[in-house]
């Protein structure tokens, strides 16, 4: 008896579902998920029906990717979030017042030249310090031209310039010890300049890419007054190019001439 009724049950059971909306809902599902493998299947990129749309794509787009996308304007945008970036923060902000200032007020009397001799700035170092150098009875400041043997970049050729008030034989009131050297890195003083060719009188000249006055890197030393820190701000902010038309040894305090 029980058996019969749990038999009616199912069978009851089973004429409802088939009775109701499910069963067609399960279908529709399957028949949709069979349709979308197929289509996915047929739109692939291996696929005879993807590999025609690759081509077609292909075949409509510009043979210059720089007629597609506005690439310098997309490097403008990122400076432009980068400013603004630098900008929002008050100590950021002021400092970049600040170098704006020295850079305007270290340009302003002159036209930024296309070429600056690297003994003009040398000789004007060496008239700022005469003075001091007189009292101190130094005989020549320490420079150093070298070209750099690891800095090589692509075919550029480096080179460094190093000077410094102070030679490297100093007087005894020098607040170094006789015994003592001075290491490049020490030197109060760096210009390094990327060489891009050479002038008429065969002079290497480049373009100023790293600077140091007075111990500090040339963005963070906003004290730019001298005529030799001038010409060295038309370098690296102007673009102006050295010209390597000396020799280290050709400059001295003519204390003993």
């Amino acid at each position: 008896m029980s058996e019969q009724t749990l038999q009616s049950m199912l069978m009851d059971g089973v004429t409802r579902f088939t009775d109701g909306a499910k069963p067609a809902e399960i279908i529709d599902k399957h028949v949709e998920s069979m349709f979308t493998d197929i289509i996915k299947d047929n739109f692939r990129s291996y696929s005879d029906m993807g590999k025609l749309v690759s081509q077609a794509i292909k075949d409509a787009l510009p043979s210059n990717v720089s007629d597609l996308f506005e690439l310098t304007r997309y490097n403008d945008l990122i400076a432009t979030a980068l400013k603004t970036q630098w900008e929002s923060s008050g100590v950021t902000a002021e400092m970049l017042r600040r170098s704006q200032a020295a850079i305007d007020d270290a340009l302003k009397d002159d036209i930024v030249p296309e070429f600056v001799n690297l003994s003009d700035l040398l000789n004007a170092f060496i008239e700022e310090n005469k003075e001091r150098a007189t009292d101190e009875q130094w005989e020549s400041p320490h420079i150093t031209i070298r070209e750099a043997e690891n800095d090589y970049i692509g075919s550029s050729k480096h080179m460094h310039i190093y000077f410094d008030p102070q030679p490297e034989e100093r007087s005894s009131s020098s607040r170094y010890s006789s015994g003592t050297k001075r290491t490049e890195w020490e030197l109060a003083n760096r210009i390094s300049i990327s060489v891009k060719g050479q002038n008429e009188r065969g002079y290497d000249f480049g373009e100023v890419y790293s600077a140091k006055l007075d111990g500090a890197p040339i963005g963070r030393n906003f004290m730019i007054y001298k005529k030799w820190e001038k010409l060295t701000a038309a370098l690296y902010f102007g673009g102006a190019k050295l010209v390597i038309d000396c020799d280290e040894h050709d400059f001295s305090y003519g204390l003993y001439d």
